[in-house]
């Protein structure tokens, strides 16, 4: 017995340990990242979660105690009501202010009934159900929200020069991780269910350990996301100058006819607009005096690019024309040529320009040598 105590204190000291972490995650997303609804959502559902892994101290107080089953499973079914967090904060990471906090909790009704009614018939069909609910409920979010995703990564492109803080398509990856993650917990709750008449615990320990371990390395992967991820929402979608809102094929290549009569790249490469970071189809519609819509078909159709390949295209133009012009004595890193050149971020430049030219920025300038 003495043994299992130990583990038991070891058990306790790991959940005691991650419960800190995320009570201390909650609380500076609280005061200094909250702008966005996603944020505080992921706040909320960290202390659930630290609720959750109060389950450890729990379990050493009624360890072989005659209900210790039935509070097991209270305890499993509630960390079920953290899995309905995540499910509201990552719809609220791809949909941002789209719906509200009082109508996205409901997706915890249905693991507070389950909760309340295990709690007064103490039914041992509750728990596989619940578990049934929750994986059609995931699979069902998956699949829309990978969707989703996508949409919202081609209407960037369609409309932003720069995503980097913008693109959601390592939501996909986080997506798809907490779907795996929910089904091997499910997997591993249920073999749990008779922790209790094991006399020894040791292999809880371990398995919980690492659980620990993983979810405060997932926890800091996700903070550092939704710490610098932005929302942007396209602007609507102009009308044509005809009443009905119907484009003829005769105004829509007036208007083509427009954009290259007035030489739009050579506006674009002599005024420099693609060094604002902050540049999008709507800003350039306005700097070259035309309609958004029209130029956007005019890029998608004339140039065969989305607007964010369009724009980061002048941007390596003007990249390998700066380096062209170093000598020896440059001042200058690669970060601050990714700068002048209007990027907002190295990683995304670097990738562009090995795409573009077939080799990194540095292996240019030194084959000029």
């Amino acid at each position: 017995m003495n043994t299992d105590y130990f583990y038991l204190l070891m058990l306790c000291f790991a959940s005691g340990f991650t419960q800190c972490f995320l009570i201390g995650t909650s609380i500076f997303l609280f005061r200094k990242h909250k702008s966005y609804q996603f944020q505080r959502a992921f706040a909320i559902v960290m202390l659930m979660l630290s609720v959750g892994f109060f389950n450890n101290f729990v379990v050493s107080a009624c360890h072989n105690l005659p209900i210790s089953a039935y509070i097991n499973t209270l305890l499993i079914l509630y960390d079920y009501m953290i899995v309905g967090g995540y499910m509201i904060f990552v719809v609220t990471l791809v949909f941002p202010g789209r719906f509200s906090f009082s109508k996205l909790w409901l997706f915890e009704i249905p693991y507070l009934l389950a909760i309340l009614i295990f709690a007064i018939t103490q039914s041992p069909i509750v728990y596989p159900v619940v578990q049934i609910i929750t994986v059609v409920i995931s699979s069902v979010l998956f699949v829309w929200l990978g969707l989703s995703i996508k949409r919202h990564d081609a209407m960037l492109r369609d409309n932003v020069g720069n995503i980097e803080f913008l693109d959601l398509r390592w939501g996909i990856i986080l997506i798809a991780l907490l779907y795996v993650v929910q089904l091997i917990w499910s997997v591993e709750s249920l073999s749990q269910q008779d922790w209790f008449s094991d006399k020894s615990v040791e292999d809880n320990l371990i398995f919980d350990t690492v659980w620990c371990v993983i979810t405060i390395v997932y926890v800091l992967l996700i903070l550092h996301k939704i710490t610098h991820q932005q929302v942007f929402v396209a602007p609507a979608q102009e009308e044509s100058a005809n009443e009905d809102g119907n484009k003829t094929a005769e105004s829509t290549n007036e208007y083509y006819k427009i954009l290259n009569d007035t030489n739009v790249d050579d506006i674009i490469r002599d005024k420099k607009h693609y060094l604002d970071t902050a540049l999008t189809l709507q800003k350039l519609a306005t700097l070259l005096g035309t309609n958004r819509q029209y130029l956007s078909n005019y890029i998608n159709r004339e140039k065969q690019k989305t607007f964010y390949l369009y724009i980061n295209d002048f941007r390596l133009e003007e990249a390998k024309n700066l380096l062209d012009k170093w000598n020896d004595d440059r001042q200058h890193s690669m970060e601050d040529l990714a700068a002048l050149s209007g990027f907002n971020s190295y990683s995304t430049f670097l990738r562009s320009f090995v795409k573009k030219y077939g080799k990194s920025p540095s292996k240019y300038l030194k084959s000029k040598e």
